[in-house]
């Protein structure tokens, strides 16, 4: 499955990609001075507006193709340190990022997830392991923003992959569906050419006072 990330990156074919960043981020994460765990960032700059809110970001992508883009396309001084991952740290923002896979991230400690573009990307059999893991690096009473797609499967497939609530609930059963709306118009445009009509863009949040 890594080999295929890795070729959409070099074949460019990133339509999931959003230039501008995530508009449900912008209006619903509400943490601040956290340390931001986004698995599979890819190259989205809502890793640069989540540290111009006062956080520590740290993203972990698979493709260096799209880590090396990111830096590039926000203008961003690193360095790059050797280690079990590959890490990309800029030099004037709290942003780092860690290359590889990301089930060898270990040993460090998050209390702020968000997650646009990873449940999304996995297949029903690799989503399990993947909130496992992420629980894994999770300090308690972590905020936690998470946003899925639901579509109808039999028109259209991922990735990304429609991921339902009662799945959603059963890896993060804390989290509140706080927003829904049909996001097709910003989709890949292949679901639009198999007929898709409808993708709801859902976002969840944890439940927990700040």
């Amino acid at each position: 499955m890594s080999e295929v990330w890795i070729e959409r990156w070099r074949e460019g074919r990133t339509g999931w990609h959003q230039p501008d960043g995530s508009p449900s981020l912008r209006r619903h994460w509400r943490g601040t001075g956290r340390r931001v765990l986004v698995p599979l960032c890819g190259k989205t700059p809502d890793l640069l507006w989540l540290a111009e809110q006062g956080n520590e970001v740290v993203g972990v992508e698979l493709s260096e193709i799209a880590v090396r883009s990111f830096f590039e396309e926000q203008e961003l001084a690193f360095d790059v340190r050797e280690g079990e991952l590959q890490e990309y740290r800029a030099l004037d923002v709290s942003i780092t990022i860690f290359q590889g896979d990301y089930f060898r991230l270990t040993g460090e400690t998050f209390d702020a997830h968000y997650d646009r573009g990873a449940l999304v990307a996995l297949p029903p059999g690799h989503r399990a392991d993947y909130a496992e893991h992420t629980r894994s690096l999770l300090a308690a009473a972590a905020e936690q923003l998470v946003v899925t797609l639901e579509y109808d499967q039999d028109v259209a497939n991922g990735p990304p992959y429609a991921v339902h609530p009662d799945e959603v609930l059963g890896y993060w059963p804390e989290l509140v569906r706080i927003e829904s709306h049909d996001d097709l118009p910003n989709g890949p445009p292949k679901f639009r050419e198999a007929g898709l009509t409808e993708m709801i863009e859902v976002v969840w949040r944890s439940t927990r006072d700040r």
